[in-house]
Parts: structure tokens; sequence; C-alpha cells
């Protein structure tokens, strides 16, 4: 049988995985700085952010700004005051998203922002396949 939790630790999480009397750990949710690591849920027509275990971190307003053919997104999320959430997801529901907090900043260049990340992420993602 498998169980799963995740810890705090400050401003990142932890998800723990026991299957078959063994503990399997990998870094969850994390804050650090302007970097923001999450995992993407689909609710009501909207993406939001949450945890490994599934708490909501920010929901707002998002949008995709590109949708590539084997599923990866990536998204703008707007805050109030000229801030924004900007980054890559590998999908709309469950998967991982890499962003950055952005301020004083307006909506193209947001856009423009996250598709630069997402361009980044993506290497890195081709990298680890190779």
């Amino acid at each position: 049988m498998s169980t799963s939790r995740s810890e705090r630790h400050g401003q990142h999480e932890v998800g723990i995985v026991s299957h078959e009397g063994r503990e399997f750990a990998a870094l969850g949710a994390t804050i650090h700085g302007r970097d923001i690591t999450a995992y993407t849920k689909l609710a009501d027509g909207n993406i939001v952010l949450t945890t490994w275990a599934g708490k909501t971190m920010l929901a707002c307003r998002s949008e995709v700004v590109r949708r590539h053919r084997d599923g990866s997104l990536v998204l703008v999320f707007r805050l109030t005051n000229g801030r924004f959430v900007v980054g890559y997801a590998l999908g709309e529901s469950g998967m991982l998203f890499r962003g950055e907090l952005l301020t004083g900043t307006t909506d193209d260049e947001a856009r423009r922002a996250a598709v630069f990340i997402a361009n980044l992420c993506a290497a890195f993602d081709d990298e680890d396949a190779a």
C-alpha cells in the first residue's frame, strides 16, 4: 500500500510517498525570492496554482499565452498593481509549473517574459530527456 503526505519547511514543500516500507521524497511547491515552483489545477475553466499536496497557492485571472503540441503551456497570472506571475507548465492540471513574479510591468511585457521563461524551461526539459 502507498501513502503520500507533504511537509512544509519555510517556503519549501517536500512531497513524500511511502511505498512498501520505503519513503521517497521530492521537492514540491517552493517560493524562493521571485522564483515559483508549483502545480497546475484546472478549476472552473481557469488554471490555478497549487502545492504538491493540492492546496491552492494562487487563484487569480490566468491567461494561456501559448499551447504547445506536447500539452505544455505558457501562462500569465494577473495580480494587482502591475504584478504578474509568469511561466511554463507541462499541462493544465496536475503538472509542474515553473515561473517568476514580475512587478511594474505591462500585459505585453509579462507575456514576452512568460515566453522567454518557457523557452528556457523547455530547453532544460529537452536536455533532461536526452
